[in-house]
């Protein structure tokens, strides 16, 4: 009988939904690449995790924080901001190519072509 309450606890301990993440790799060609990667979790509403949004200009890693962003599975639109989001660090927008998005990059009034994977 003491062995019930066990099981349905663990039944129920198994049963509740698993907090899943995914995210973005998107990268420039060229000599100088610029990369960007930012992850999120996979419930309504979720937001950008602050401990996976990266920014790298050629090697050197740049602080940023992620104010604003949209993914509906055919367009990803990003735009990173300093820490204090005072600054434009980087603007995306990419569209859906295939099994990857393609599109631009604004950095430092430049634009770069840019392809993004899911990862």
């Amino acid at each position: 009988m003491n062995k019930l309450p066990s099981a349905i606890a663990l039944l129920v301990l198994a049963a509740t939904p698993a907090n899943a993440t995914g995210g973005f790799v998107c990268r420039t060609a060229g000599p100088r690449p610029i990369a960007v990667s930012v992850g999120f979790g996979h419930v309504p509403g979720s937001p950008l995790l602050q401990d996976s949004t990266r920014l790298t200009d050629n090697g050197r890693n740049v602080p940023v924080t992620a104010p604003q962003w949209w993914f509906d599975g055919t367009e990803l639109r990003l735009l990173l901001a300093d820490p204090n989001a005072m600054r434009r660090e980087v603007i995306i927008k990419a569209k859906r190519n295939g099994h990857v998005y393609d599109g631009s990059l604004w950095r430092d009034g430049r634009r770069h072509w840019v392809r993004c994977r899911e990862g």
